[in-house]
């Protein structure tokens, strides 16, 4: 479990490098593909023009699907909405942040990071949903919902990076878990009657759902260990 997560971050971190690789025109190659797609994407509908409509939106979307990926891949090297200098310390972006095992870099993560995240992840899976696939959706609660999944699944993979690539030890891990759901289970407790639960319940909720496969895949590299 601990190999597979590993190669994950490795993988990832390989794709994430090459994007911020020097390119043409003195830009990253994330800023050549960001400059060069509208152009060919232009250049293209401009030749087959009445072609047809289906073809063009599903070259549209293929040019949102791009911009998009490429925001949310490139998330992690700026700060969208930067915090206080308490909380990134010298990190000069999120990944940086990230880097470092804390109760600070964690709260930024489900908060900030993972609103902002979940705006990307939204784009793209609107774009496969209209306009590549011509699906009718209700999308109006889209958001609302992939921001307490994007939480979920960033809690989960900000410990394992620190597991498989920092080499924190699983009893701290294990600890640090406790310590929120002990967290999670008191303002659970104390938001009974109160209007914030509308808000925050989904939040702990989906927060707990993480919480819990974390558990399992803690369990699982101490098992395998």
């Amino acid at each position: 479990m601990k190999a597979k997560f590993k190669n994950l971050f490795l993988k990832s971190l390989i794709a994430i490098r090459w994007l911020e690789s020097p390119g043409f025109l003195g830009m990253a190659k994330a800023g050549n593909i960001l400059f060069g797609m509208p152009i060919l994407v232009g250049l293209i509908l401009y030749y087959i023009e009445g072609v047809s409509v289906i073809l063009n939106n599903i070259i549209v979307g293929l040019l949102m699907l791009t911009m998009f990926s490429l925001f949310f891949v490139l998330s992690l090297g700026f700060y969208w909405i930067k915090p206080p200098k308490f909380i990134r310390k010298e990190s000069e972006n999120p990944a940086q942040l990230f880097d470092r095992f804390s109760h600070w870099s964690f709260l930024y993560g489900i908060i900030i990071y993972s609103l902002v995240a979940s705006f990307f992840i939204g784009g793209i899976a609107v774009t496969v949903v209209k306009f590549i696939f011509k699906l009718e959706y209700d999308f109006s609660k889209l958001y609302y919902n992939l921001f307490f999944l994007t939480t979920a699944i960033f809690t989960v993979l900000y410990f394992m990076y620190h597991v498989s690539m920092k080499r924190i030890s699983t009893k701290v891990i294990k600890a640090r878990i406790r310590l929120y759901l002990a967290i999670i289970t008191t303002i659970t407790a104390g938001l009974l009657g109160l209007s914030l639960k509308e808000i925050l319940l989904p939040l702990i909720t989906y927060l707990g759902i993480g919480l819990a496969w974390l558990s399992y895949f803690v369990e699982k590299i101490e098992s395998e260990i």
